[in-house]
């Protein structure tokens, strides 16, 4: 099973060896015969009688133990439904509560069965998709609703998926799809595509009949599985939201909605790439997640809080890798000088933080130019970092000008490179200037590394507490961290974590460093963590994220969780990989 955000593949069937997949779509017994890797459902809907009946049946054998004939199959009664705008009538009865689940907003406003802890369905129907679109927000409320809720069923809104909004839909969380609007579309002489509604041209043989239509719906399909596969999505939903001005609408207020719960994600691999191409991308929650800590909540080591360098970022990430931060470096040759880089869209990244995801990891036009927006963001959050800080002096190599309440020398001529000699030796004069008349001692390395680890550590667990008593030791990049001669913890860069040992994990659970997740059960723990064995977990736990395993108050050992907290009461897969046993 892949995950990114609320957007998974679910492999269908044995999960050694899925013979299907999600996203994908259902099929009518009017629709063209597709191959079942396309998709992997059948529906009849029955209204000769009401309230009308709903039968989903899979294409495969995947109900265990997945010999010939284990092919599962879902009933439900719709029920009677009134619009949406109709939210106070309590219209919702007869609906059916079972493995397949219809709802409508009127059920998620009024029927307290939905909160039942034992109702687990495996596909959730929401009947009046098509009608909830048309309410500002409420789509996506209910998406965010269901997908949390129940985070082991599959999601359908019927009538609304095209290959124009696969991915977008995707990305808010449902997993299947029906030909509802491609069948209108030909109807109309329409091709219904990736890139939107378009009539076809004849000059090139087109056509809009059904089979181009599911040419279009195997392509969305498979960009959006390869998309999430890749960690590229996000990108591929900037994109296709642009067909439509709705689409925008929604993501827009999606990615408000999520404001509250990102990131997601803690700790990616270094290949992982957050791509900001378009201005929509400054939109996404991650980005406005950092830049809020950053304005909030950071702070540096007391070591580093008297003068400030604001230097500028470069193409390469991290940023101390480029050829012009090597040219910096040489140039700050007091490490008592706190190191914030100034760039767009994430606004600073202090020095300590640039390992981290997603600073290490967004790739962005390099222009030289800057919006108002862009330029407002970093004016704000520079003059508010300076006044939480207290800074006694701030020396500005970025290149853009700033108003501050404290003493301010720019070292960057106007029209000269940043990393150029003249430029380079005016920041050096700077710096060597600001650590004589503030007595600045010049800390040593592995000193300094510590401050940083400390600052780090705040940043990912809010606390430092796990550091005290252990100093820095080893060779560059991958630090320890020791207790004498004992290694407790390691650092990765490309990962932007610490490696815990065996030995630390107490002192992790007694200074409540990491997350604790308590499992059930009376056998030895062995193996990776499932739903099946949880018995409580924190609900803000991140992907990546390190966390402590107990069983009746003892400490079993530590995993490093595969998805968000949403999908801990009920998901399906692996939830983390364990780590170490005690």
């Amino acid at each position: 099973m892949s995950r990114w955000r609320h957007a998974r593949i679910f492999g269908l069937g044995d999960r050694a060896s899925p013979s299907a997949f999600t996203p994908g779509l259902l099929l009518t017994e009017q629709d063209p015969q597709i191959g079942i890797e396309l998709a992997p459902f059948t529906l009849l809907h029955d209204s000769s009688e009401l309230p009308a009946s709903l039968n989903i049946k899979s294409r495969g054998n995947w109900a265990f133990p997945f010999s010939e004939g284990d092919i599962p199959q879902y009933n439900a009664v719709e029920g009677h439904t009134l619009p949406p705008s109709l939210q106070e009538a309590d219209s919702g009865q007869g609906q059916s509560t079972g493995p397949l689940l219809p709802v409508t907003w009127q059920r998620l406003v009024h029927d307290p069965t939905l909160n039942d802890a034992s109702l687990s369905p495996e596909i959730v129907v929401i009947q009046d998709a098509i009608q909830i679109a048309g309410h500002p927000g409420r789509l996506i409320h209910a998406l965010r609703i269901l997908r949390e809720r129940f985070p082991g069923a599959l999601l359908w809104a019927p009538g609304i998926g095209g290959p124009d909004n696969v991915a977008v839909l995707t990305w808010f969380g449902l997993d299947l799809f029906d030909l509802t609007r491609s069948k209108q579309a030909a109807s109309r002489d329409i091709l219904l595509t990736r890139d939107g509604p378009r009539t076809v041209d004849l000059s090139m043989g087109e056509c809009s009949d059904m089979d181009t239509q599911i040419s279009e719906w195997k392509a969305a399909i498979s960009a959006t599985r390869s998309a999430i596969r890749d960690g590229t999505l996000r990108e591929l939903v900037d994109k296709q939201s642009l067909n439509s001005p709705r689409l925008v609408e929604h993501l827009r207020r999606h990615d408000a909605m999520l404001a509250d719960a990102a990131p997601l994600t803690q700790h990616v691999s270094k290949q992982q790439r957050f791509r900001c191409h378009s201005q929509t991308s400054r939109q996404d929650p991650l980005i406005a997640n950092w830049i809020h800590r950053i304005d909030t909540q950071y702070m540096p080591s007391e070591a580093q809080r008297e003068v400030l360098v604001l230097l500028p970022c470069s193409a390469r990430k991290p940023y101390s890798r480029s050829q012009s931060h090597r040219f910096f470096r040489s140039a700050i040759r007091n490490r008592s000088i706190h190191q914030v880089i100034v760039t767009s869209p994430l606004g600073l990244v202090p020095r300590e933080l640039e390992e981290q995801w997603p600073a290490a990891h967004y790739d962005i036009p390099v222009t030289g130019d800057w919006d108002s927006d862009e330029l407002a963001t970093i004016r704000r959050m520079v003059s508010n970092l300076v006044n939480r800080v207290g800074y006694k002096r701030v020396i500005n190599h970025s290149g853009i000008e700033f108003d501050l309440d404290v003493e301010t020398i720019d070292t960057r001529p106007e029209g000269v490179g940043a990393s150029s000699k003249s430029a380079c030796k005016m920041l050096q004069m700077a710096i060597d200037d600001a650590a004589e008349k503030y007595n600045l001692e010049n800390i040593r390395e592995k000193n300094l590394l510590k401050y940083q680890f400390s600052a780090l550590s705040m940043w990912q667990f809010g606390t430092d507490e796990w550091l005290q008593g252990l100093h820095v030791g080893g060779k560059p990049p991958r630090w320890l961290l020791l207790e004498g001669k004992q290694q407790m913890a390691q650092w990765h860069p490309d990962s932007g974590r610490f490696s815990f040992t065996k030995s630390l994990l107490p002192k992790l659970h007694s200074t409540g460093t990491l997350p604790v997740v308590e499992i059930g059960g009376d056998t030895p723990w062995k193996g990776d963590i499932f739903s099946g064995m949880i018995m409580s977990a924190p609900t803000d736990l991140k992907v990546g994220q390190e966390i402590l395993v107990v069983r009746d108050d003892v400490l079993l050992g530590s995993a490093r969780t595969l998805a968000a907290g949403w999908e801990w009461q009920g998901g399906v897969g692996r939830l983390a990989k364990s780590q170490h046993r005690l």
